[in-house]
């Protein structure tokens, strides 16, 4: 008997609109200088996500902790 493969669960995205207003649903495509599309439910909106990742690290920061330990 074959497993049946789990449907993979929609990735959302927050995109602002303005200073003081965002919109939140699924993405339904991204494009590759970060901007997303999302579904409102209204409509398609496109926009660059907020808080999409973690900030990365500056590559100096491990030494800042090497004398501290």
């Amino acid at each position: 008997m074959i497993p049946r493969s789990q449907p993979a669960a929609p990735v959302y995205a927050t995109i602002a609109l303005s200073a003081h207003r965002s919109a939140q649903g699924p993405v339904l495509r991204s494009y590759r200088d970060g901007r997303v599309v999302i579904d409102t439910g209204r409509g398609h909106l496109t926009g660059r996500p907020l808080a999409s990742e973690a900030p990365e690290l500056p590559v100096w920061t491990p030494l800042l902790f090497v004398g501290m330990v």
